[in-house]
């Protein structure tokens, strides 16, 4: 038998090499960017406004706070593709868009100026039209006490609180009204207004990850008035952040990974139990 002939592979030049890099680098930022875009976009919570204490059983439910809750530090994929159909007209066409819900929590281009960069996680109180009014910490829609077993006041519910009271507002159309769960450490729409449609992008589908960024940012910064990780721009401060999160990375909230958000079952005082499914 007669042995067989090594085929000698063709050497390529540097050039070659660089370009195969350089279009396969480019193919996977081309499909990241797509995936960004318009199906899931990660974010971190910054602020604690959605945060309340977990284990707090819910009266009259086997249900607790941390069925609902985010914390400060939760990593989130955000499903971009449900809220996204709704700005294209060719979708709203075919009816394949997402009516958003009262209790729904959604992530939102921030209508505060200061913080235009950093998405924000509120949930749905106000629809477009509505009236909404807070009395002594309560809410009430057209007139309507609003029933919501997801919040929670860090204050106490009777404690002096400069948003704890809002005269009727008619939200405009295309508007919705926001709030965080915990109301009393919440910038909301109590505070810059009503969330224009369009702002919408959003919701949080699943915790991927969660971690205190809140205890380590005061570990890390001590002497610093930070009020979040959002505020850290300093080149020197992000690389410490990076590194204070690896050396306390065992502090990792396993039990919170892979947790699905789930909407808020908020009902109006009186309804029927028919009614409430519905809502």
């Amino acid at each position: 038998m007669g042995k067989k002939k090594n085929k000698k592979k063709e050497k390529k030049t540097p050039y070659e090499v660089f370009r195969e890099y350089a279009v396969a680098i480019l193919i996977c930022l081309e499909i990241a960017l797509f995936v960004v875009t318009f199906l899931l976009h990660p974010m971190a919570v910054p602020t604690p406004s959605m945060d309340t204490p977990p284990n707090r059983i819910i009266p009259g439910t086997g249900e607790t706070l941390g069925d609902y809750n985010l914390l400060v530090g939760d990593r989130l994929l955000v499903d971009k593709l449900t809220i996204m159909a709704n700005h294209f007209p060719i979708s709203r066409a075919l009816g394949i868009g997402y009516k958003i819900k009262r209790g729904d929590v959604v992530v939102f281009k921030a209508p505060d100026k200061r913080h235009f960069l950093v998405p924000y996680v509120k949930r749905v109180i106000g629809l477009p039209g509505e009236t909404i009014e807070i009395i002594d910490n309560q809410v009430f829609i057209n007139g309507k006490k609003l029933i919501e077993p997801y919040v929670y006041h860090e204050l106490g519910e009777d404690a002096p609180y400069f948003l704890r009271n809002m005269p009727p507002l008619k939200i405009p159309p295309h508007h919705y009204f926001m709030m965080g769960d915990n109301r009393d450490d919440s910038s909301d729409s109590r505070d810059w207004g009503t969330v224009p449609e369009d702002y919408i992008f959003g919701k949080p589908l699943v915790i991927i990850w969660s971690f205190p960024d809140d205890e380590i940012l005061k570990e890390a910064f001590p002497d610093k008035n930070y009020s979040g990780v959002h505020e850290v721009n300093n080149p020197g401060d992000i690389i410490k952040l990076y590194l204070y999160r690896v050396i306390y990375f065992y502090k990792t909230r396993w039990g919170r990974m892979l947790h699905f958000m789930r909407r808020g079952n908020c009902y109006f005082e009186n309804e029927s139990t028919t009614k409430r499914a519905e809502n």
